[in-house]
């Protein structure tokens, strides 16, 4: 009659514990690179959205819309306005959330709002709109033509 018990012994449980940890070792740097990836994309997909909303609106409405900084003068990181110019006060649209910190989003020029005319085509500033994205080691570059078009990635050229 044999006496043993089934089971694991001692040293086959640190063996699995110390590969189980290499393995975590491992996983977590790729998982933090998947993770800011993700925040990136999220947070550039964001601004592109609120700015073909206020093109489309311009489109629809027949009348030229703004997006910009709520806070006049602070930067395109922070919670933006999408607004129509219709009337002595202008309605708000849409209210676009900050991005998180650690984010920063600069332009190519000092510009303070992006306006779209009724045929979709930027009205103000005269000249293309280039934003560029940084969180950490992610970066993006969203640019903005003068007929409108909303390139992600690339240059009006």
């Amino acid at each position: 009659m044999d006496l043993r018990t089934k089971g694991f012994t001692l040293i086959e449980v640190m063996v699995a514990l110390g590969v189980l940890l290499i393995l975590i070792t491992l996983a977590v740097p790729a998982f933090t690179g998947v993770v800011q990836n993700t925040r990136a994309d999220t947070e550039i997909g964001d601004l592109r959205r609120a700015l073909n909303f206020a093109r489309m609106e311009a489109i629809d409405r027949g009348i030229t819309t703004r997006i910009r900084p709520t806070a006049q003068g602070s930067a395109w990181s922070t919670e933006l306005t999408v607004y129509d110019s219709t009337g002595s006060s202008p309605n708000v649209l849409r209210v676009v959330p900050a991005m998180g910190s650690g984010a920063t989003l600069t332009l190519t020029s000092e510009v303070t709002n992006v306006d779209f005319n009724s045929l979709g085509g930027l009205a103000s500033p005269s000249t293309p709109v280039s934003f560029s994205y940084v969180r950490g080691a992610q970066s993006r570059t969203l640019s903005v033509c003068l007929n409108g078009r909303i390139v992600l990635g690339g240059s009006c050229g």
